[in-house]
Formats: C-alpha cells, structure tokens, sequence
C-alpha cells in the first residue's frame, strides 16, 4: 500500500494558510530585547500604540481596534492577532526571544496570509526591518562605548 504525499511549496500550511519566517541576532541581553520590543519596535512595527502583555488585551490603531494578544510567555514570547494596515484581513503575529552565543536571537513569524505574493512581500518587509534592527542597535552600542564615562 502507498501512502499519498503532499508536495507543497514554501511557506504553505496545512491549515494556516501561507506563512513566513525571519529571524536575526541582536547582541543584547534578552532582558533588554524584551523590553524594548514590547515599550519600541511593537508599536512601530504593528503601527499600534503599545503592546499589552495580557492574553486577550486589545491592540488598538488609534481608536480602533487592529487585533488582540492571543499568547504572551513573558520574556519570551508574545502572540497577536492583528490586521496590518495595508491587509484587508487579520493574520497571526508572533515574536520569540531566545538566548544565544553572543546575544538574543528574535524570531519573526507570522501566518495566515493569503498567498505567494502576499507571503513574499511580507518576508521582504520583515527581513528588512530585522536587517535595520540590527544594525541600529550595533550602531548605538558602538556609540554608547564611544561615551566618555
């Protein structure tokens, strides 16, 4: 008897749709990556005003609501619901932290979208966020040390 196979292409679940992944290491505590996530970056990047860390919470874009906390493992992990502005549909947003040689690796994920081209682009955005994100923060350490003290 054989069994049948499904031959799918990249970033295509079985049951959430297409999905994507990109992931970068800041050369920080994850104390620090955790906390400037959630206080920073989030709310930048979601284009929402701050980030609760309560399952359930309401992410909010101004007076309306974009999306909600579905999961938060504090120092960790945080999981959203949530709409991005230039998306006529909610997809699922997760960011993981985990300590690594030399700093914090952040881990972007995000799932339910609708397509290729939707997945594609979305990776494209993500990769280049990440890309900036690290260079910032090393750009800042370097000046920090700079910093007569």
């Amino acid at each position: 008897m054989q069994t049948e196979t499904w031959h799918h292409p990249v970033g295509l679940t079985h049951d959430a749709g297409w999905e994507l992944g990109v992931r970068r290491t800041l050369p920080a505590p994850d104390q620090d990556v955790w906390r400037r996530l959630l206080s920073e970056w989030l709310p930048q990047w979601l284009g929402v005003e701050s980030v609760p860390q309560m399952v359930g919470a309401p992410l909010r874009r101004g007076t309306a609501a974009c999306g909600r906390v579905v999961g938060c493992h504090m120092g960790r992990r945080v999981r959203l619901r949530w709409q991005p502005e230039a998306l006529d549909h909610e997809t699922v947003f997760q960011v993981t932290l985990q300590e690594a040689a030399g700093g914090t690796v952040l881990a972007v994920h995000q799932e339910r979208l609708l397509g290729p081209a939707e997945r594609q682009g979305l990776l494209e955005h993500w990769t280049t966020v990440l890309d900036q994100l690290v260079a910032d923060y090393r750009r800042e350490t370097v000046r920090g040390r700079d910093l007569p003290g």
